[in-house]
């Protein structure tokens, strides 16, 4: 059965690189072209599918003997012909087999058309990868920009108008998504006997990315379900019932720090409780007040439970909590950030939310010298009213 040279030419046809290169390439040649997949491909079809099975044949059984970069020479019948590996078994093709050439056979000929052929193909191949890792690329920063995009809706409302406080808050994630965490709730708008009172979290997932984002909407979800147990419920409970039940749920490995607060307006009072994260400052008139009593990360302990412990608070004070990224900033000689420049930093800031903020970004960036930091960072400063 002889080739068909139409089927030969389709085949040819379905790849536009090989119909522009490879196709030109060989054109003063007769040859066979040996797909992965078992389809044949030629110039002419003067041969039967016995003669080429006889070619190929020995061009497999002399390549299990030498390496596979290596031409090989075949005997046509007493006539000298040429085998070219095209490739490896992840390459689009598995050899060529020349028979004639205008030019005779001259090994160092062949070798010359050998190399463009491999140069063509990994040219084509570099390009296909390229192109799939783009594409991947793609992907990837489209759904990092989905978890954040969805992470940005569990954020408070930056326009939210509470009665008792002003709020400002920033949050900047290291990769687009991550795993820090602040709600701000207004616990006396449905409930005229708390009026004025406000709930505050601020939490942080161990590590980064869409992972330590998924934690965090995880943490969303427990807090949604949770019911305190009458008004009186102090933010302990809190921290226990997330325990609970991330301890459960939570990777491998993973934990998160925490501080919940509330404020008492009627008796002008912060009441807190800590989880392992980074102490709050309350910023009064004539001092600064580290809140500085806590216990272990959340997810270490399944039975671990938190204290409460209370603050009192005047109008005008400001409450400043953040995430560890502002103590860990580094310069370029591994100094640290620090509780002391924090201290100072606040100290000298404006006695206005949302302009202290922007002073204590900007005194961090100074100190280490570059204009993104390499943690997710969050702060959120809160007077009192």
């Amino acid at each position: 059965m002889k080739i068909d040279r139409a089927l030969a030419n389709s085949i040819i046809d379905e790849t536009l690189w090989f119909k522009t290169n490879l196709a030109i390439t060989l054109s003063d040649y007769n040859y066979y072209l040996i797909k992965k997949n078992g389809q044949i491909s030629c110039n002419f079809s003067s041969l039967c599918d016995e003669h080429y099975s006889k070619l190929y044949k020995q061009f497999q059984t002399l390549r299990l003997q030498h390496n596979i970069a290596e031409i090989l020479p075949l005997n046509d019948d007493g006539k000298m012909c040429w085998g070219l590996p095209f490739g490896t078994e992840s390459t689009l093709y598995e050899c060529i087999i020349l028979l004639d050439s205008p030019s005779g056979h001259e090994s160092h000929h062949i070798s010359s058309l050998y190399f463009k052929l491999m140069y063509q193909l990994k040219s084509f191949q570099f390009s296909e990868v390229s192109s799939q890792l783009n594409a991947a690329q793609v992907w990837i920063r489209e759904e990092i920009e989905e978890i954040s995009r969805l992470q940005q809706l569990m954020l408070p409302d930056k326009g939210i108008e509470l009665s008792s406080v002003r709020m400002a808050y920033t949050y900047k994630a290291m990769k687009g998504a991550g795993g820090d965490y602040l709600d701000i709730v207004d616990i006396g708008k449905n409930r005229p006997e708390a009026q004025g009172d406000i709930g505050m979290i601020i939490a942080d997932v161990s590590g980064h990315g869409p992972a330590a984002a998924v934690e965090t909407a995880m943490i969303d979800a427990i807090l949604r379900t949770f019911e305190p147990k009458n008004l009186n419920s102090s933010s302990s409970e809190v921290l226990n019932y997330i325990n609970q039940h991330f301890f459960t749920k939570k990777p491998r490995g993973s934990f998160l720090t925490a501080t919940v607060m509330r404020y008492n307006f009627k008796e002008k009072e912060l009441i807190y409780a800590n989880a392992g994260h980074p102490h709050a400052y309350l910023k009064k008139a004539n001092r600064l007040v580290a809140l500085d009593q806590g216990g272990i990360p959340i997810g270490v302990l399944r039975e671990q439970n938190w204290d409460t412990y209370r603050v009192s608070v005047d109008v005008g004070d400001i409450l400043f909590v953040y995430t560890d990224v502002v103590i860990e900033t580094q310069n370029a000689h591994k100094e640290l950030f620090g509780f002391d420049r924090l201290e100072k930093a606040i100290s000298a800031a404006p006695d206005e939310p949302e302009a202290m903020l922007e002073f204590l970004e900007q005194q961090m960036k100074q100190f280490c010298g570059f204009s993104e930091f390499q943690d997710d960072l969050t702060m959120c400063a809160i007077q009192f009213i």
